[in-house]
Formats: structure tokens, C-alpha cells, sequence
């Protein structure tokens, strides 16, 4: 069985490897996002199933810390699948390959991982039960070459709006389609922002230029030209109200008469 441990050991460019907490936050913020992303992937839940606990800190230049997947309640656990699969992942992205069972969001999870390379941390190193990753400064790019240049096209889709993001106006929000992928994030301009505001947890008609992986089904990325809310299901004419809204529509027979004509092949 394999391990569910791992250990994360991190290099600050200041003074005797320090790390800056800012850094610290965003690196373990990474690692998190690329676990749980690796969690829904190996256990096909739609929501992760673990959560991390830290066995062990040392701070003796460079900074080292262990990680522990556990389940949650009434969760069997797979921790040691999870650790599995980042490691082996890690190692077929840095030879250029793409992962086995590696969608979109798994891809840009891990390209998470060196954001904090672009700023004050000098290395991330995953040292696993068997072996260990050295995090390369250009990860992102290489996932970049593995998921190729996007194909563009104009299309619409139907689904249910929620998360916006307005901050340092990225204008941003996802929308999870009645059918496809899980989600796809979304880009608007700001003259849409009351409509998108209106949208949220509704379902909504957008329409614009969706992206495409040239290796994917579906498309990861939409620049919207249009929203529409659709009405709700609450809102939509019973059948009993559309009763009598056509008085004459049976040229003066009554709806007996009608049928009987229709049926005789007198129409």
C-alpha cells in the first residue's frame, strides 16, 4: 500500500532560505488546490473526500513540512492513491507527457504549483515515500505545450451561474452547463456585471467565442458576447392556465365537434 505521506520542503530568497509568510500561504495554498484536484480525479466524487493534516514542521534552513491525507467521516481512505497519482503526475508533466486521467482543471491545478516561484520562493521540492519532484520554474509552460493552443469557434451554452469574481477586474465567473463539462469559467465585459449579478444560481443562456484544448471534448474557456436569465421553472404556464386562451381557434365548433371532424378526415 502506498504511503499517504509526503513532505514539501520550501527555499525563500531571503537570508538563510527564509520564506515569506505571503509565499508560504500561496505555496500551500497551491499544494491544497492540486490535492483536492487530484482527490475528485482518483475518487470520482464531485467534492473531495480528504483533508491534510501536518505531522511535522522544521524550519532548519530550508523549511520542511509533512503532510498526512486523511478522510473524512464515512470516508474510506485513499489517501495513498491521492499521493500516488501527484507524484507520478509531476513526473510525466516535467518529461513533457500528458498524465493518464489528467482533465483540464487537474492540468491547471498543478500549474499552481510554481506561481510562488515567480516571486520570493527559490525552490519547492514534493519528497515522497519512493523518490522525490523538484518543482521546475517553467511547469506552466510545459503544460502549456502538453494542452496545445486553444481552438476558437462561436457557440452558446445553458447553464447554472454562480462564483463571479470582480476583484482587480477580472470581470470572471463560471457556469456549470446541463450537460458536458463540469464548469467553464467565463469572461465578461463590465456592461454585462447587473445581468451577470442577476444570473447568479439562476440558469442562464451565454453566448460568445468558447476555447477549446485541441485534446478536449469540451470547451474550458468562453469570452461572452451575451447573457440571458432564463425564467424559472416556477415562473413557466401550467397547462391549466393556457385553458380558453384560443376562444376561436375551432372555427365556432365546440372541441367535440372538432375532433370528430379531424378524425372523420373532414378538415
Amino acid at each position: 500500500m502506498s504511503s499517504n505521506k509526503f513532505k514539501v520542503t520550501l527555499k525563500g530568497d531571503e537570508a538563510n532560505d527564509s520564506l515569506r509568510l505571503s509565499d508560504l500561504i500561496d505555496q500551500l495554498n497551491a499544494v491544497k488546490q492540486a490535492l483536492n484536484q487530484v482527490d475528485v480525479t482518483v475518487s470520482g466524487r464531485k467534492t473531495p473526500g480528504l483533508y491534510y493534516r501536518i505531522t511535522k514542521i522544521t524550519m532548519n534552513s530550508p523549511a520542511t513540512i509533512e503532510v498526512e491525507a486523511m478522510s473524512k467521516p464515512n470516508v474510506a481512505n485513499y489517501g495513498g492513491k491521492v499521493v500516488s497519482k501527484l507524484k507520478r503526475d509531476l513526473q510525466f508533466v516535467i518529461a513533457g507527457k500528458r498524465p493518464k486521467e489528467a482533465d483540464l482543471d487537474l492540468l491547471e491545478s498543478y500549474k499552481g504549483l510554481v506561481q510562488p516561484l515567480r516571486k520570493h520562493v527559490s525552490e519547492v521540492l514534493f519528497e515522497f515515500e519512493k523518490g522525490s519532484v523538484d518543482i521546475p520554474r517553467n511547469l506552466d509552460m510545459k503544460i502549456d505545450e502538453i494542452l496545445g493552443p486553444d481552438q476558437v469557434e462561436m457557440g452558446s451554452i445553458i447553464g447554472s451561474l454562480d462564483v463571479i469574481d470582480i476583484h482587480n477586474q477580472k470581470n470572471q465567473f463560471k457556469v456549470f452547463p446541463t450537460v458536458g463539462p463540469t464548469s467553464i469559467k467565463c469572461q465578461f465585459t463590465k456592461e454585462m456585471l447587473t445581468t451577470a449579478v442577476a444570473g447568479i444560481n439562476h440558469f442562464v443562456r451565454i453566448s460568445g467565442l468558447l476555447h477549446y484544448k485541441k485534446a478536449e471534448k469540451f470547451p474550458h474557456f468562453m469570452k461572452v458576447t451575451s447573457i440571458e436569465v432564463l425564467p424559472e421553472k416556477s415562473d413557466a404556464p401550467t397547462m391549466s392556465s393556457l385553458r380558453g386562451i384560443a376562444k376561436d381557434a375551432y372555427g365556432g365548433l365546440s372541441s367535440t365537434e372538432y375532433v370528430e371532424k379531424v378524425r372523420n378526415g373532414d378538415w
